[in-house]
């Protein structure tokens, strides 16, 4: 059980969550050195502390650097998930290396489950979408995605990012102008008639349109509407300014 805190170790501890929560990533020793106006020493014995005392644990390892991870407790308000970082985005919104280890952080998620998250790090920018080099794209493989969302789906060998736009009216009826907001009511829509999902790689305008008509080439695709069984995981938030 956590023992009680004095005003200047409860201090320490607001620091680094207030800091986890805005910037999805632990701070470094300096960061918080920097903001208590004190040496580093000084913090790494403040940490060991509360590391003594049951509220954090703290190391470095060689994938993530140093590192501070808060305890999780029953009842607490700060649920922290620890989210290893599975793939790296280059600049066509392809998955590349996945899935492999290739990190970690710590990040306050509400409404998923732990163990079905996953980030994607961007090695590439992709301007049209707005994501920079270091930008951290996180995922539920829980989820289906919905309209206007990103997902990764698995394109022959390939894993890519893609952005749905609608859904079919069923797995029958495919045209775009067919296209049914979310959802269908129930006693309009055949369950047994699946509906599929309208969709278009991520990067896609017109400086990547010849890559992607390449890429259905290669890998024999038909970019058309396609199931969501096929969908391997949804994004459901972008980290920036991540330690990596």
């Amino acid at each position: 059980m956590p023992h009680a805190l004095t005003k200047r170790q409860r201090e320490y501890l607001d620091f680094i969550k207030s800091f986890i929560r805005d910037n999805e990533s632990s701070p470094r020793l300096g960061q918080i050195a920097k903001h208590f106006k004190v040496k580093p020493p000084s913090v790494h014995k403040m940490l060991e502390v509360l590391q003594r005392k049951g509220y954090l644990y703290f190391g470095r390892d060689s994938t993530s650097g140093f590192f501070i991870r808060l305890v999780e407790r029953a009842g607490s308000a700060e649920a922290v998930t620890e989210i290893v970082i599975a793939g790296k985005l280059n600049q066509y919104g392809e998955v590349v290396e996945f899935p492999k280890k290739h990190g970690h952080f710590a990040s306050l998620i509400k409404g998923s489950k732990p163990e079905e998250l996953f980030g994607i790090v961007a090695i590439e920018e992709i301007p049209n979408c707005g994501i920079l080099i270091g930008d951290l794209i996180i995922f539920d493989y829980g989820m289906k995605p919905k309209q206007n969302e990103v997902a990764l789906i698995a394109i022959g060998e390939r894993w890519l990012l893609i952005r749905v736009v609608s859904k079919t009216f069923d797995k029958l009826i495919r045209s775009d102008v067919m296209a049914s907001d979310y959802p269908i009511p129930e006693d309009l829509r055949n369950v047994e008639r699946e509906q599929l999902l309208n969709w278009h790689p991520f990067a896609f305008d017109e400086s990547t349109e010849k890559y992607f008509l390449k890429l259905a080439e290669v890998e024999e695709i038909r970019m058309g509407p396609i199931p969501s069984v096929v969908v391997a995981a949804t994004a459901i938030r972008l980290s920036r300014q991540l330690a990596f």
